[in-house]
């Protein structure tokens, strides 16, 4: 037995040599051709994310650059400014879950094919494919003063009524929400028809046979099974209210009345290009990009549970 496993041991050796040989010729070729999208990342992604890390320790002026530490953290957190720039996103993330709903009542309702439903369809989807700069400039432009809005109630007998929705924080506040609203909609409804595809529809008839009404069709059997769509509604709605209201907002309420509308990603922008405190802007930038981490990875690990 022992000649035969001595005369066995070279063959084998010489056939597991080949087999190494192209394991590591494999690995070579995976790593050349996912070196170009690598390096690309790097000059895109990793190498400004690490250098705004960098600068946000510092007094950065665009020229040069002094180390302050954390002080660029501590000011707005231990003043207040941070948690009034917050604010307005906190907003925004609390207007979503109605948001969802509605977007998920609107579905049904087209899923169901009331009627008109295939105009209400082209309806709802027409204000998504508008960018966030128009939405904003028609709202400036409708609740202006002198907009259509107050020559509305003007013009129907309620001139008391008419104000400078944009010149108050509460009803700047809410042009904002319906602006948000109003381009979101077709989106989400859009996101829904898809998931309400997936559902069985002999599920739905059983529950009419069983005597279930819309609502509670709706909230018995429709929304647990959308719940993937659901978390990636809120997961994309999530990460624009966080990082992409400049648009809206820059060009609706430039922020004001004084900032009490300046969402934190507006801030940054202001804090280094109006004000030209670099190395702040990029300790606000790091700020939100742990919040948005963190928000997102809360997100997906509530949806691994829920599965």
């Amino acid at each position: 037995m022992s000649v035969i496993t001595a005369q066995r041991a070279p063959g084998a050796a010489k056939q597991r040599a080949p087999r190494g040989r192209g394991r590591a010729r494999d690995g070579a070729l995976a790593w050349l051709t996912l070196a170009p999208a690598i390096i690309v990342m790097a000059v895109l992604l990793w190498y400004p994310v690490s250098s705004t890390i960098r600068y946000s320790f510092t007094d950065w002026n665009g020229a040069g650059a002094d180390w302050v530490g954390l002080t660029n953290y501590t000011d707005p957190l231990f003043g207040g400014q941070f948690f009034e720039l917050i604010r307005t996103n906190l907003v925004f993330l609390a207007a979503i879950p109605p948001l969802l709903l509605i977007c998920v009542a609107v579905s049904v309702a087209i899923h169901d094919q009331v009627p008109g439903w295939r105009i209400f369809r082209s309806v709802y989807y027409l204000p998504t494919v508008l960018s966030a700069a128009v939405v904003g400039l028609l709202m400036r432009i409708l609740f202006s003063p002198t907009g259509a809005v107050n020559g509305f109630l003007t013009g129907i007998g309620l001139g008391g009524l008419a104000q400078d929705w944009l010149g108050q924080t509460h009803t700047a506040f809410a042009v904002l929400l319906a602006a948000f609203y109003w381009q979101t909609l077709g989106q989400g409804v859009l996101i829904f028809m898809a998931g309400l595809s997936t559902i069985n529809a002999e599920l739905i008839e059983q529950a009419k046979v069983d005597g279930a009404g819309w609502w509670r069709r709706l909230f018995s059997i429709v929304l647990p099974l959308l719940r993937p769509t659901i978390a990636y509604f809120l997961l994309t709605n999530v990460i624009y209210v966080l990082v992409d209201l400049i648009g809206l907002v820059l060009v609706s309420t430039g922020g004001g009345p004084g900032r009490s509308t300046t969402p934190l990603d507006y801030m940054i922008y202001l804090t280094a290009f109006q004000e030209g405190e670099l190395g702040a802007a990029s300790a606000l930038a790091v700020m939100l990009l742990v919040i948005a981490f963190s928000c997102s990875w809360l997100q997906v690990r509530m949806l691994e549970r829920m599965n």
